[in-house]
């Protein structure tokens, strides 16, 4: 179970993970995954800090699989700085064999009749993980069988996970459904059985893998059904007025007590301009909340636009951690730059064999 953890924890725990054993098995469903993932989301920990803190007890051979792993996250991250809300639709490649742009029935009630899907889904609305291998199976089923187009079913899975990123989450399924690169990710019933305990012989996956493309959409897999999700928002903590006072603000995904400031005032913003668009289950709300409290002292919480706290104007001060959902935030608060595995790594690069290509380049100066 993820539950809310301190920095100090993470760091222990950062000590006990084998990267030789996460780089032999990840790729299995009961394989060594690290499960860091809501943590580096939610901004408790950046990416650095995992890499240096594994390297303090491990060879960088030994850790060049994880922390390539890491990197994924980086540049998605980078594909959302320099494209913006381009991440939110087709980036690159257009397709002309959707069937709709809903849900696939079958994926949200857990009854494709694939076993690892059906529970992994199932095992998702009560706990918000689900693999990552398993992330692209779903989406490969969803996009490339069902032909669904990927934003919706982007939005659906985003709003059960412990660990939403919009950038991870939407590339990803972009990357799936090879609207971000020229080739969509197939999957088949051996290729699942091959990375889990499950032996399942006949499915709707039977068949090789490069023919998952030209398969007639299964019976199992028509019905479709539109996105009705919706966030429940918390109430706001926040009352009194932070006039003449040294404020600092954090974004759900920026969840870290800053060091370079003295604030007396700490309030997190759920701005429903973010949770309108791309709502949260109450199990996601709870855990950023959580989260929040567990890392920052004092936390207050505001559910709205920052711009609306009374007072903002007329803080002392204002700071805040620089993200894609927050710049708006220059108007009254000083942004801080995140901090990045390859800072001199930046822009656009459209796959990430170049983006890591300009990493290696970049750590071999």
């Amino acid at each position: 179970m993820i539950i809310p953890q301190t920095r100090a924890e993470l760091f222990l725990y950062i000590d006990q993970i084998d990267p030789v054993e996460y780089a032999k098995t990840r790729n299995h469903l009961t394989g060594a995954v690290t499960k860091l993932s809501p943590y580096i989301t939610r901004g408790v920990i950046t990416l650095p800090e995992v890499r240096d803190r594994l390297l303090v007890s491990h060879s960088a051979v030994d850790c060049a699989k994880l922390i390539q792993e890491l990197a994924w996250r980086e540049y998605f991250q980078e594909v959302w700085w320099a494209k913006g809300e381009a991440i939110f639709s087709d980036l690159r490649f257009s397709r002309g064999d959707w069937q709709h742009n809903q849900l696939v029935s079958a994926l949200v009630a857990a009854n494709t009749g694939v076993q690892v899907l059906d529970e992994a889904i199932g095992d998702l609305y009560t706990t918000g993980y689900m693999h990552n291998h398993t992330r692209m199976w779903v989406a490969s089923v969803g996009c490339n069988l069902a032909r669904a187009h990927w934003h919706e079913l982007g939005r659906w899975l985003y709003y059960h996970l412990l660990d939403g990123d919009p950038a991870s989450n939407f590339c990803s399924w972009q990357w799936v459904a090879g609207t971000s690169i020229s080739k969509q990710y197939t999957v088949n019933q051996k290729l699942i059985n091959g990375c889990s305990d499950f032996k399942q012989v006949r499915s709707i996956l039977t068949f090789d893998r490069e023919m998952m493309s030209s398969q007639s959409v299964p019976q199992e897999l028509k019905a479709h059904e539109p996105f009705t999700y919706k966030t429940e928002y918390p109430d706001t903590t926040l009352i009194e007025s932070v006039a003449d006072q040294s404020v600092t603000l954090y974004t759900p995904w920026t969840l870290r007590m800053h060091t370079h400031t003295e604030a007396s005032r700490h309030i997190l913003i759920i701005d429903p301009v973010w949770f309108d668009r791309l709502p949260v289950s109450p199990l996601v709300m709870d855990f950023i909340l959580a989260q929040g409290r567990s890392v920052i002292d004092g936390l207050e919480l505001f559910v709205g636009s920052a711009a609306n706290i009374d007072g903002i104007g007329a803080a002392t001060s204002v700071h805040a951690q620089a993200h894609p959902t927050n710049l708006e935030w220059e108007n009254f608060a000083t942004l801080v730059q995140p901090e990045k595995i390859f800072p001199h790594v930046t822009g656009y690069y459209p796959s990430f064999f170049k983006f890591w290509e300009a990493c290696t380049k970049s750590t071999a100066r």
